[in-house]
C-alpha cells in the first residue's frame, strides 16, 4: 500500500513541472517567446538566437533549474510506473504503460543531462522518442486504469484518451514546424504539457477513489 501511495504522489506532482518551466521562462531574456521558442532553448547554458528572432539572442539564466527539472520529473515518472504496476489490472496495457513511462521518463531525464547547445545530436536522440512514447504511455495508462476495477472515475479514463490523441497530433505538427519561425514553442508545449497535467488528475483520481473504498461503510 505504501508503494502505491508513493507512486500516486509521483503522479500528483507532475503538473509542477509546468510551473517550473513557466518560472524559468519568466527569468529568460525578453526575446524568449513561449509561443515561438522551444523548451530546449531554456536549458541552454549559452545564449543563442531564438526561432522568432535571428538577430537577438535568447538567454536563460535559470537553465540549471530547468535541466534539473527534466531529470527530477522524468525519474519520478519512471518510479511511478514501477510502483503502480502491481496496482493495475494484469494485461498488455499494464505492461505497455509501465514500459512506455519508463523509457520516456529516462529519455526526458537524459534531455536534462544533454543541453542542446552542448550536445545537439545527443539531445535530439534522447528528446525525439518522448514525443511519440509519452502520448502512447497516456493511452496505455488510461486503458489500464479502465480495466482496473474501481481504480479511477470514468472521466480520468476518457480524458486520458483525449490527451493521448491531442498530444500525438501536436507532436506530429511540432515535428513539421521545427524550421518555422512561429508557433514552434506552442506546439511543443501542446505535445507535452497535457500529459503532465493528466498524470496529476489521474493521481488525484486514484487517491480519492482509494480513500472512498477504504472508508468505513
Amino acid at each position: 500500500m505504501r508503494r502505491k501511495r508513493l507512486g500516486i504522489d509521483a503522479w500528483l506532482v507532475q503538473p509542477l513541472y509546468v510551473v517550473v518551466e513557466l518560472l524559468v521562462a519568466a527569468a529568460a531574456s525578453a526575446t524568449y517567446s513561449l509561443r515561438d521558442d522551444t523548451i530546449s532553448a531554456l536549458g541552454q547554458l549559452t545564449c543563442g538566437p531564438g526561432h522568432s528572432s535571428a538577430t537577438e539572442a535568447v538567454c536563460s539564466p535559470a537553465h540549471l533549474v530547468l535541466n534539473a527539472a527534466f531529470v527530477l520529473f522524468g525519474m519520478l515518472r519512471v518510479v511511478a510506473a514501477v510502483l503502480l504496476h502491481p496496482s493495475l489490472a494484469a494485461g498488455w496495457t499494464r505492461a505497455a504503460a509501465t514500459a512506455l513511462w519508463v523509457v520516456s521518463g529516462l529519455c526526458s531525464a537524459a534531455v536534462g543531462l544533454a543541453p542542446v547547445d552542448l550536445h545537439p545530436e545527443l539531445h535530439a536522440l534522447v528528446a525525439t522518442p518522448v514525443f511519440v512514447l509519452q502520448p502512447l504511455a497516456v493511452l496505455a495508462s488510461a486503458d489500464a486504469l479502465r480495466r482496473t476495477r474501481g481504480a479511477v472515475p470514468s472521466w480520468v479514463v476518457t480524458s486520458g484518451y483525449a490527451v493521448s490523441s491531442l498530444t500525438l497530433l501536436a507532436s506530429v505538427a511540432f515535428g513539421l514546424a521545427l524550421e518555422a519561425e512561429v508557433w514552434v514553442g506552442g506546439l511543443e508545449r501542446l505535445s507535452l504539457w497535457p500529459a503532465y497535467l493528466w498524470l496529476g488528475a489521474a493521481g488525484a483520481g486514484l487517491l480519492v477513489r482509494g480513500r472512498r473504498l477504504s472508508a468505513p461503510g
